[in-house]
């Protein structure tokens, strides 16, 4: 499976996806969002869930340029720069 095939999918299944075949690498705040990046089948996801009703809003894919502008505090890549 990759991201365009994913995206096809409804949320449920997109949710269920993510949870039985993702692994958490990072997450992130924004607004009331709880937002959690997962790499699964070669690419990334995030996962927003709003705590205060207890809901995932959605479920999105994005690619590398999009994960290094949104988590470039949480990643140290300065080996890889050397």
């Amino acid at each position: 499976m990759d991201a365009p095939e994913f995206n096809k999918y409804p949320l449920k299944e997109k949710v269920y996806l993510v949870f039985e075949h993702g692994n958490e690498i990072a997450s992130r705040q924004f607004l009331y969002f709880n937002i959690k990046l997962y790499t699964l089948f070669g690419f990334f996801a995030e996962v927003w869930y709003v705590p205060n009703s207890n809901k995932i809003e959605k479920v999105e894919t994005l690619n590398t340029d999009e994960i290094l502008s949104l988590y470039k505090n949480e990643f140290d890549i300065s080996e890889l720069l050397k």
